[in-house]
């Protein structure tokens, strides 16, 4: 009895052990998560005033009543500043989780240390990438809605009459379209094809000759040719154009 109870004893203080490591390193893991929580903070202050904050940030003040009226109805959108605000601080407390997490394996031994080091620089990759592809989608959303209501306001602030119409499109003038089609099938047509034979006009029918009637009266003067009066003087017929002397 007495060696199954110091046996039971050392089994105890075995059991003892385990569960002290694991209360101290859940101990060191809890401290090393606050200080890098308070560490992200500060740093996220520091790196957004120095990288992010390109200087045309218009400063909020608490006490002008502008400021306020036009915060609570959104004509001023912060959206953006909140977000690249967010993102350092997601991917600095992102790093510095992982960081306690192998600064707490240390209670344990050195294997649980290595192999904590290396899952956890995986992790911390695969996270930090993931955040930004989130941050990136959801920046792009609010800066295609910027963009729009920048060019609402741009063209909220001219006169009717440098606007461009809003109804439909005026339709094309009944000549230009019959002008125009013809063109555009000269255009369609391969630069190698052969024009098409235009056919001859008809010839002109042969002067008849004159009748009897139109002969010339007896006496009067005529061409022997076609019979047609000649008048006195002439050297050609006015009809046929034979010459008479």
């Amino acid at each position: 009895m007495r060696g199954y109870g110091h046996g039971y004893g050392s089994y105890g203080y075995g059991d003892f052990n385990i569960s002290f490591n694991l209360q101290a390193s859940n101990t060191t893991f809890a401290i090393l998560l606050v200080i890098g929580f308070i560490a992200a903070i500060v740093i996220s202050v520091v790196a957004y005033r120095k990288y992010a904050c390109d200087g045309t940030d218009q400063p909020f003040s608490l006490k002008g009543s502008d400021a306020w009226r036009s915060f609570l109805r959104f004509d001023r959108l912060v959206i953006d500043r909140i977000l690249r605000a967010l993102y350092i601080f997601c991917a600095t407390f992102t790093a510095l989780f992982f960081l306690a997490v192998v600064l707490a394996s240390l209670a344990d031994d050195i294997v649980t240390f290595v192999i904590a080091l290396l899952v956890c620089a995986i992790l911390c990759l695969i996270a930090e990438l993931v955040e930004r592809m989130v941050f990136e989608l959801v920046m792009l959303g609010v800066t295609v809605n910027r963009n729009v209501a920048d060019i609402k306001g741009m063209l909220g602030d001219r006169p009717a009459s440098q606007l461009p119409p809003s109804g439909p499109a005026p339709a094309c003038p009944s000549d230009f379209v019959a002008v125009a089609a013809p063109a555009a099938e000269a255009a369609s047509q391969p630069e190698h094809a052969q024009p098409e034979a235009v056919p001859a006009a008809p010839a002109a029918p042969a002067p008849e000759p004159s009748s009897a009637s139109d002969a010339a009266p007896a006496g009067a003067p005529a061409c022997p040719t076609c019979g047609a009066p000649v008048e006195p003087g002439s050297h050609f017929c006015s009809e046929c154009g034979v010459r008479l002397d």
